[in-house]
């Protein structure tokens, strides 16, 4: 009997060992799982690394539209990356901008102004400026136009205002001079009128061109001749 019993005893511990054994085993496959899920959840950090240097691409996409050289946008897009974006972007504008290329205002010796009728019944006539050189130049503000005995430019007034006009080789911008309707008692005509063109600080540029009105001249007056803002369009200038 008493056999038996060990036996008994000798079978229900070597079921038991078993069975914690077995228990951690299944404990260890656990913790394997769990540290290949971390490693699943780590490799985000590689695609994550890619997303950025796509980020990097599409900021030098965005600072290429800007730029004007390769090499600029692509630092550009770094600084962009690395948080610096704004002074990044404002480089890449400067570089592909009009800030590289020296502007001069335009000149009479090298853009021709000359009148040019409306064909309407408006008392108004146009000056054509047309860029005759070889560089691009700006027209600002409206022309000083004005004429013997007269103690300043005609005043402006009318069109549409433009901070500039850039003229390329060939190209013509126009500007609307008044005239006086009516036989008003300050009017007189006037056949020959001097031109001058301003600089970017509304100061002439130091040279004037003469040109003769047509007919019996131009009837002018204090009161209503006004000289507009140059404009792209002729429509624009008499607005």
């Amino acid at each position: 009997m008493k056999t038996a019993r060990r036996t008994r005893r000798t079978v229900r511990t070597a079921g038991l060992v078993a069975v914690a054994a077995a228990a951690a085993f299944s404990l260890t496959a656990c913790q394997d799982d769990g540290t290949g899920a971390d490693d699943a959840a780590g490799s985000p950090s590689a695609s994550a690394s890619s997303q950025d240097t796509g980020g990097s691409t599409s900021g030098q996409d965005d600072s290429g539209t800007g730029g004007s050289s390769g090499s600029d946008t692509g630092s550009g897009g770094d600084r962009t990356t690395s948080g610096s974006g704004s002074d990044g972007g404002s480089t890449a504008g400067s570089g592909g901008g009009d800030g590289d290329v020296q502007r001069k205002p335009c000149d009479v010796r090298t853009t021709t102004v000359r009148f040019q009728q409306t064909g309407g019944s408006a008392p108004v006539i146009l000056l054509k400026a047309t860029n005759t050189g070889g560089d691009r130049c700006d027209l600002y503000g409206y022309p000083f136009v004005g004429y013997p005995d007269a103690q300043a430019p005609i005043e402006a007034g009318g069109g549409q205002p433009q901070s500039v006009v850039s003229l390329d080789p060939g190209k013509s911008a126009y500007s609307a001079l008044s005239l006086e309707p009516g036989n008003n008692a300050n009017m007189h005509r006037e056949k020959k009128l001097t031109v001058e063109l301003a600089t970017r600080d509304q100061h002439g540029t130091g040279h004037t061109a003469t040109l003769t009105a047509p007919g019996a001249g131009l009837s002018l007056s204090g009161e209503s001749s006004r000289v507009s803002y140059w404009n792209t369009t002729p429509e624009l200038a008499m607005q």
